[in-house]
Order: structure tokens, then sequence, then C-alpha cells
């Protein structure tokens, strides 16, 4: 499953807005303030339907305050959060009500409701989960900027001993750092392994889950090796450059991102254990801030790693990075040379990933519109965040010129 158009009324800082969304990537930049967080939030109630309607899990709501639009004064009757999938005909909404009066409910205009969304959750989920069918499990996942500090467990005490395929859905809506699952999780997993591995005498023997998330953090940082559980004390270690590591020693940058893509792949892995490539199953992944705590080379990777990491999620970013936005510019401008590029040709941009510009979306987020900002005709960002980043430039330029009319004299 994956999302075609976010609709919010009366929500936050909005009368109304609609926002296409990317099949691949929708980029949201702008000013603190500007709502490229109550996006992720309000899509994220959005999709917590979802859960609320699947066994085992808990989804999340509208907070109790501050959902509903204000204006002079007065608080709006409704908020409302609509989500429109790409398969034809799926559309629900979620609405919060000001209060449980008559007044109130008569001016909440007739929406989709939740009927097509829970047929089909029921349709291609419930029963054949039920029937012991195969199905594709839906996997959603929110990341925000609280997931810069890490919840490592101390101890195994009250890790779970069993694990279900909705139990990837577990806390997946919920913004805070959620480390200590996947890491229980992969536990778990190393341990079944581990008495596989005895059975047969062989070392040779996998848990396709398990691989599944070693290959994802390997793929993403390329300089790791061999993640595992180790004990006494007890941590995540990793091998790097010949030396073992605890995540704990490693710097924010590496804690941050290691620990949304181990938890990323350990829910798609538990979500649909059986398929080849777990994956590369469908996903709708939000990340506040994806450039939270990476250094400017890592930004200029980060969303290209993902999408290749990932390849059938549908990822909705916010950033405030420059080189964020001139990364995803390379790489739609290495779709837009794809039937250009030999095979004996420079190997950085062989190796580019091409991202096609009919799969992304990018907005800027000023005075509560949602300005578009990719060009149709050359297929690339009208880069206005560089705005700023130039202006600092100038500003340099213009001391300078001063230094050289006064012949350096200070």
């Amino acid at each position: 499953m994956r999302l075609q158009l976010a609709t919010f009324d009366n929500f936050r800082l909005w009368e109304r807005l609609e926002v296409e969304l990317g099949s691949r990537l929708t980029l949201l930049m702008g000013e603190n303030g500007s709502g490229k967080t109550a996006i992720l939030d309000g899509v994220a109630i959005g999709l917590g339907e979802i859960l609320k309607h699947l066994p085992g899990v808990t989804g999340i709501d509208f907070s109790k305050r501050g959902e509903i639009h204000q204006s002079g004064n007065r608080v709006r009757p409704y908020a409302r959060v609509t989500l429109k999938s790409t398969i034809p005909g799926l559309e629900w909404e979620r609405v919060q009500r000001r209060d449980r009066s008559r007044t109130t409910a008569a001016a909440v205009p007739t929406g989709p409701g939740v009927r097509f969304l829970r047929n089909h959750l029921d349709e291609k989920v419930i029963d054949p989960s039920q029937e012991d069918r195969d199905f594709e499990m839906p996997v959603v996942a929110y990341y925000g900027v609280s997931r810069a500090v890490l919840d490592i467990p101390l101890r195994r005490r009250n890790f779970p001993t069993d694990y279900s395929r909705y139990d990837a859905l577990v806390g997946a809506l919920e913004a805070s750092t959620r480390f200590k699952s996947a890491f229980a999780w992969f536990y778990f997993k190393e341990n079944e392994e581990h008495a596989r591995q005895k059975a047969a005498r062989s070392f040779d023997v996998t848990l396709p889950e398990l691989d599944a998330v070693r290959r994802a953090i390997t793929r993403v940082f390329p300089d790791l090796s061999n993640p595992r559980i180790e004990v006494n004390p007890l941590r995540l270690a990793v091998d790097k450059e010949g030396e073992t590591f605890d995540i704990a020693q490693l710097s924010d940058g590496y804690q941050t991102l290691l620990g949304l893509i181990m938890d990323l792949a350990a829910r798609m892995a538990m979500a649909n254990p059986d398929q080849d490539d777990p994956l590369a199953a469908e996903a709708v992944v939000m990340i506040d801030e994806v450039d939270l705590h990476l250094h400017p080379a890592w930004q200029r990777r980060v969303v290209g790693d993902l999408l290749a990491t990932f390849p059938r999620t549908q990822f909705i970013l916010t950033t405030h990075s420059p080189y964020i936005v001139e990364a995803l510019n390379n790489h739609l401008q290495r779709y837009r040379i794809e039937g250009l590029v030999r095979d004996d040709g420079e190997a950085e941009v062989r190796d580019l990933m091409a991202l096609d510009p009919a799969d992304v979306a990018a907005y800027g987020m000023q005075g509560r519109e949602a300005v578009e900002l990719l060009d149709g005709s050359s297929g690339l960002l009208d880069d206005r965040l560089l705005q700023h980043f130039n202006e600092i430039n100038q500003l340099y330029d213009r001391m300078r010129d001063i230094e050289w009319e006064h012949g350096g004299e200070a």
C-alpha cells in the first residue's frame, strides 16, 4: 500500500491543505514552524487507523488538545485527516470533533469514513492470516527527531519470547525512539539461528529474516560488518576496520542512522518473513529531519541509500539541508541521462541511482502553503532552500571586498 494524496482540514495551522505524495519520495522543506513535522504527524494519525483495525496492535490518534485549527481565537468544530491510496477506491479519514454537541456534529461534512480501509484490511490481511493463506503485511513507520537517543537495553529482562507478524507494527507510528524493540527481536532471532546451526551442525545455516537486516545495515554502512548481539555486557556489536565496537561507542551520526535502519529492516523482516526479500515489501515510512546528526558527506548519500535498500518503500522526509537537496537533484539528473551512460564510463556516475521525477514530490512550506519545488520541464528541484546558503556566501564576499578595498588593513 502506498499513499497518493493527504488532505488536512482544520488541522493545526491549516484550514485546508492538500499534498500530493510521490510514489517513492516526498521531500518537505521549510523554516522551523512552517508545518513540515505537522504533515508527518497528520499522515501518521491517518495511518493509525490501519493499526487500530489489525489484531494485537494499537494505533495512534489525535492528541487531546492542539490538533484543531484555531482562527480569530475560536476553535473550529473539527479536524480531519484524509488519506487516499494508490489502490483505486481506497480512501479513508480520521476526524476529531471539538466537542460532543449536536451543533458540532452537524458541522462535520460527510467524508469517506473508514469502511473502505477496513474492508481492504479484512480481505488482504486479516482473513488470509486467519486462514493461513499467503499475504503481504502492510508496513508503516514514523521516525521523529527523538530517534537520536537510543534506548539501548542493559539487560535481557522482559525480552519477548515469541513474535507474530502483527508485532512488526507495534509502536511503529510513535515518533519516539524504539531501538530496544529491534534489539530484542534481533537477539531472539539470533538464538533461533544458533539453535538451527547446532541441529544442522553447520554455521552456514542462517535465518533469512536476520540476513535481511544484516544486508540492510551493511548496504547503508559498507564500513561495518558482522552486526551481532553480545552478552556480558549486553550490546550490539559491529566490526569496523578490524576492531569490534559497541554501538554506544560509535558517533551520534552512526547511532542515529544505524538505529533507524535496524528498526525498519527488522520490522519489514518480521512483517513478511517468507518473502524472498522482505526489504522489498511495500511500506510507507516517514522520517523527520533525515539529515539529523549526519556529516555532509553522509547527507549527500543517505536518500539514495534508503531508496536502494528499501526498493518499494514510499518515503516522506523533512530536511533543512542543502546537501540533501543537491544530492536529490543528482539522482534526478542521473535519470535524465540514463541512456547516455556507458558501461565503461565514470563509475561514480554509472553507479548513482536513477530516480524518476514522476516518482518524486517536493514542497517548500511557506505561509501555511505547500509550494511545489519540482520543475516540470527540467525534472529537477527549484532549489529555494539554497538561497539561505548563498546569502551566507554573499555576505562573506562583501566583507572580503571591503578588506581588499582597504588593502587588507583592518
